[in-house]
């Protein structure tokens, strides 16, 4: 499963959309604590470092795809909205595409609407609207298969799910992913 990062209230917010658990990759950062890197992992939650390609992480989701469980990635490669997220044109990182390579399993596009209103406290309160709508299987590159025209095609299929939700859901402004900074600011 593939999709669209805006906020840390993702994962959970994504999981309840499937009806099976799903195995998050995470920046290794979020582990520090310990005590809170032990409830990462017991949440059955990848470590992966960002800054280098991390084989441990791979070769785990991988394991865990050959398993039959669902693994979770967000190929923007950190919280992104507007100008640098898929949903606006923006490229993903590649690690998506090994993976879907390697293991020979398809990938679900996702996308998520809503979820950074939960920066400004009040809207708990409020219950802003989340949405969360998932594709059809994009079938995993092929061998010798260009892997950047692969990711094009995902990013696509991405962009095309987002505004299928803009229309089904009739999305006001406020609701459309905004950086946690602009929702700070603003409030809303």
């Amino acid at each position: 499963m593939a999709c669209n990062h805006l906020s840390h209230f993702d994962p959970p917010l994504i999981a309840g959309a499937f009806s099976r658990p799903i195995d998050f990759l995470a920046m290794r950062e979020l582990f520090q604590p310990a005590w809170f890197g032990f409830l990462m992992r017991s949440c059955r939650v990848i470590p992966v470092g960002r800054k280098q390609a991390d084989t441990t992480a791979l070769k785990t989701a991988l394991d865990r795809l050959r398993s039959g469980r669902i693994v979770g990635v967000f190929p923007e490669g950190g919280l992104r909205a507007g100008k640098t997220s898929v949903l606006e044109g923006a490229p993903l990182t590649e690690g998506v595409s090994l993976l879907a390579s390697r293991s020979g399993c398809p990938v679900r596009p996702a996308v998520i609407v809503g979820s950074d209103q939960l920066y400004v406290a009040r809207n708990w309160l409020r219950r802003p609207r989340v949405v969360v709508a998932i594709g059809k299987p994009l079938h995993s590159p092929l061998r010798g298969q260009d892997r950047k025209e692969w990711m094009a095609r995902l990013a696509e299929e991405m962009r095309s799910l987002f505004g299928e939700v803009k229309r089904a859901h009739r999305l006001e402004e406020v609701v459309l992913p905004k950086t946690p900074q602009e929702r700070w600011k603003s409030g809303r």
